[in-house]
């Protein structure tokens, strides 16, 4: 991502750091479109709607404001669709770029109900314990005389 270095302000205009594109301030000298001669109602575009509706009704006042489009009801209709396209491509791209950090979020969230491995003197001693266990089962069932003829009779012995 291009990083914008901010210069005095007598030392010309900014560039992107990797120097690819127009001038930051190019904009600027863009003469702006005619602009409207009567500013454009609020009440227009939230007339009736809910306040879910909020976001997208203000980004679409200003687009009907920049481009100096009349409240007629196709206008702020025209308007409206192009806020909710323009909020839905703003949406697709932020989750876009988000969604490895998301990932990672998640990974870490999982990773951190996890209990920790044990460690290895932990595993060292659980295979002593377990060489033990077997060790006395098998000193108790040599001691049992009718086992120990049991054994050796199906080993053929």
């Amino acid at each position: 991502m291009a990083k914008i270095d901010t210069l005095l302000p007598g030392a010309g205009t900014a560039r992107a750091e990797d120097e690819a594109g127009p001038p930051v301030d190019a904009v600027a000298a863009v003469p702006p479109a005619a602009a409207p001669t009567a500013p454009v109602p609020l009440a227009a575009f939230r007339g009736g709607r809910s306040e879910v509706d909020r976001t997208a009704d203000l980004l679409a006042f200003a687009i009907a404001s920049e481009r100096g489009l009349a409240p007629t009801p196709d206008g702020v209709e025209r308007a409206r669709r192009e806020a909710d396209a323009a909020l839905g491509d703003y949406c697709i791209r932020h989750l876009h770029n988000n969604v490895e950090q998301i990932r990672q979020e998640a990974v870490a969230a999982h990773l951190g109900s996890l209990r920790p491995p044990p460690s290895f003197a932990a595993l060292v001693l659980a295979n002593l314990v377990a060489l033990a266990a077997a060790g006395a089962l098998g000193a108790w069932l040599w001691t049992r005389p009718d086992i120990r003829a049991t054994v050796a009779g199906l080993l053929g012995g």
